[in-house]
């Protein structure tokens, strides 16, 4: 029986992907306006894309991620898109000719299509479909399993990544991107790309036990979670059914200790307290006008004081009498005659003119006066005090007019029995409640489940095994990448380090320890190029070379300072090509003199005039 770590024993899975054509017409809106159709062969090794800023050179790659994706990237401008009517683009994916072709309406996709050997093997007639289906057969073409993680947003704890993040390793991200390796970062995803195109023995089945093992151990801590929930709320359950259970009983036995009632008693009483409610009531209202009355008098009385302290004319009549009405005759004394009497001295009753003034009888009048409104200020007192003791009076008899009903009703046998019958009922009602609820399963903590014992075992053995296997691979792999990246222009690197989760420490000469992360844009292309390419050469190496030896690089002059870095790296990646089988690298720049002073055998498509679009 084969060791499945034996790497002599595995089986390699090549996934070679090469571009051969690709087809762009349409219409420009732009100058130059009009209709375009432009066709690009695409070589083996090195093709250099040349052109002006913004003359189409990264929408070149672009469409040809968007063919063989199935899903365009958002470098993808939208008036570009507008501009299309027909993308074709044919290639060949593990020896299968495959021709992907693209019909659009107004930037919108309406027909999608994949065949191979006049065998069609997509048709879609939206984005969404096309995207599906093309990830789909491309995955199974070139023998990748999807990559899954752990996650807590999903709801189904895990997060599944396929072909789209695979093509993130051949469609390299600028320098300035934090990932060594693809296009995400969550997930550790560049680490299980690193790991299935090193063709890792066991790492997509590794993957795929460590994805559920995750989803095992989620599932447990959400399940520990919901149970303490629910015991929670049992308890508070219970506390509240026996809280009801008590009040129930209590008010039960309230009603059964009391005594009896005679009946007949308490309609005497009521009939009692109803007429001395009618009268006290009575009484109240009649002390309420007298007090109103006489409060009025006292008002007045106050009036009249004021009057005659400041009118001397008001002193002299009468000895301060108020006469409403003439004494001989009782006709009225008007409100006009006291207003004259006021102004002009004249009499309101017999409107003569007033005598001269006896100082001494004003004194005395407004002595009486006073003496009238002490009067009335008396009684008002003793008619307040009155009538407030007949409303308390007349309140006490309807409170005990009250009392008296509710004994009536207590009297009342039926109401009582009808009283007793509710309670009753409530009591059992939440004497059940109490015993469904000491009768239901509470979960206790969920213990260690089966399941993820046996996950953890055979991870470890899976990773054990794959330590042993692959410790060799990945010193390789080290020195490759230092090699490399060197010869791409990083002077001054001495040493790189990557582990299997693709993390990478840079070591300069002279310098501390550095991350990936750490490093300029330039020097973080570079190192990206490296891994890719070497981990095709240590497949060659190996025999089971796993990456699709495909790379896109867009502008890797623009993170350049010197055109002396730019050239080294642009003649690199041309020897880098003849000297590895299985290599293509397209790769874009707007300085045309520099690619032609530098590279000689690599192919090099440029507009057919200076400034022009590229298609």
């Amino acid at each position: 029986m084969l060791d499945p770590f034996d790497r002599a024993g595995a089986v390699a899975l090549p996934r070679p992907v090469r571009v051969l054509r690709l087809r762009i017409a349409g219409t420009r809106s732009v100058e130059p306006l009009g209709a375009f159709d432009r066709e690009f062969r695409l070589d083996a090794g090195l093709t250099v894309l040349v052109a002006d800023n913004l003359r189409g050179k990264t929408s070149v790659l672009e469409l040809i991620t968007w063919c063989l994706r199935g899903t365009p990237r958002a470098g993808l401008q939208g008036v570009v898109r507008s501009w299309l009517s027909t993308v074709e683009c044919d290639a060949l994916v593990a020896g299968r000719p495959l021709e992907f072709r693209l019909r659009l309406r107004g930037g919108t996709l309406v027909e999608g299509r994949v065949v191979s050997a006049d065998t069609e093997l997509v048709h879609a007639t939206d984005e969404t479909s096309y995207g599906e289906r093309v990830a789909a057969l491309m995955m199974e073409l070139l023998h990748l399993e999807p990559l899954e993680s752990q996650s807590s947003r999903s709801a189904s704890g895990r997060n599944t990544y396929g072909w789209p993040s695979y093509f993130g390793a051949m469609y390299l991200p600028a320098g300035r991107e934090p990932a060594l390796l693809g296009d995400d970062v969550m997930g550790g995803m560049p680490g299980r790309l690193l790991q299935v195109f090193l063709d890792l023995p066991g790492a997509a089945v590794l993957t795929r036990l460590k994805a559920f093992r995750d989803s095992v151990v989620s599932a447990a801590r959400a399940a520990a979670a919901d149970a303490q929930r629910l015991r929670d709320l049992m308890a508070r359950k219970r506390a509240e059914a026996d809280r009801r259970l008590t009040d129930a009983r209590a008010a039960l036995a309230e009603l059964d200790g009391k005594e009896p009632v005679a009946l007949s008693t308490v309609v005497d009483d009521i009939t009692r307290l109803s007429r001395a409610v009618v009268a006290a009531e009575a009484e109240s209202r009649d002390a309420l006008k007298t007090f109103d009355l006489i409060k009025r008098q006292r008002q007045h009385d106050e009036m009249r004081l004021a009057d005659l302290r400041e009118h001397d004319a008001a002193r002299q009549l009468f000895y301060a009498l108020d006469p409403a009405a003439c004494p001989r005759c009782e006709a009225p004394v008007t409100d006009e005659r006291r207003a004259a009497e006021k102004r002009h001295a004249t009499c309101a009753v017999c409107a003569r003119p007033l005598g001269a003034r006896d100082h001494a009888d004003d004194q005395e009048v407004e002595r009486e006066a006073h003496y009238r409104l002490t009067a009335s200020r008396d009684a008002e007192k003793l008619a307040r005090d009155n009538a407030d003791d007949h409303v308390r009076r007349a309140a006490r008899l309807r409170d005990a007019l009250a009392d008296a009903e509710r004994r009536l009703t207590d009297a009342d046998g039926a109401a009582r029995m009808a009283a007793r019958s509710d309670l009753a009922r409530e009591v059992a009602r939440w004497e059940g409640s109490v015993a469904a609820l000491d009768s239901t399963a509470i979960p206790g903590a969920p213990t260690h489940p089966t399941e993820q014992s046996v996950l953890d075992a055979a991870i470890d053995a899976l990773e054990a095994g794959r330590n042993a296997a692959s410790e060799r691979l990945f010193d390789e792999l080290d020195r490759r990448i230092a090699d490399l990246a060197r010869r791409f222009g990083f002077r001054d690197l001495e040493r790189v380090q990557i582990d299997k989760q693709a993390r990478l420490k840079v070591f300069k000469t002279g310098g501390p320890v550095e991350n990936f992360s750490g490093q300029s844009p330039g020097e973080r292309l570079r190192l990206r190029i490296a891994v890719v390419v070497a981990l095709l050469q240590v497949g060659h190496g190996h025999g089971n070379a796993s990456h699709p030896g495909f790379l896109m690089i867009d502008s890797p002059c623009a993170e350049e300072v010197q055109d002396a870095d730019a050239a080294a790296l642009l003649h690199a990646l041309e020897r880098l090509c003849a000297e590895t089988p299985d290599l293509q690298i397209l790769v874009t720049t707007a300085d045309e003199g520099l690619v032609r002073r530098t590279l000689s055998e690599a192919t090099v498509i440029a507009p057919p005039a200076p400034g022009a679009p590229l298609w």
